[in-house]
């Protein structure tokens, strides 16, 4: 039985589709953290800088300490994993009601190339919800 309200159910159908815009706002953040206006430093002789001078070391910080970035990553990186393991079954549900943006695939049209009932399909996909649920630690 899932703990989620719909409101949630409908957040996590909204990152199965549209998992592409989440994987584009990521390259952004990241490309808007490591492209970020720096004042030029005026005070030539002046003390020591507070960062180390290791460029790659101050990406990985500055990426690391982002909450934004971390939360779009762990999101792409839970789906992506998870999409690995998913049975014939789920993964066809998955790509048809969700990853399949040239068609608009009813529960009918799923369950019909499924060769099952419309409510085993909706439990499939009411389980897949919840896991992904539970692996993003929502519950």
């Amino acid at each position: 039985m899932s703990k989620l309200t719909p409101n949630q159910n409908k957040t996590i159908e909204e990152y199965w589709s549209d998992l592409d815009g989440l994987k584009k706002q990521l390259r952004y953040r990241e490309w808007e953290l490591l492209n970020a206006y720096q004042e030029t430093d005026t005070n030539i002789g002046g003390g020591k800088a507070n960062r180390i001078s290791d460029t790659t070391g101050n990406k990985a910080i500055i990426l690391a300490e982002d909450k934004n970035y971390q939360y779009l990553k762990n999101i792409i990186t839970t789906l992506e994993q998870y999409y690995k393991e998913l049975d014939h079954d789920q993964k066809t549900i998955v790509d048809m009601r969700y990853f399949d943006k040239t068609e608009c695939y009813e529960w009918q049209n799923i369950a019909d190339k499924l060769y099952m009932s419309t409510y085993r399909v909706l439990r499939k996909r009411n389980a897949l919800i919840d896991e992904t649920a539970r692996r993003l630690g929502w519950v």
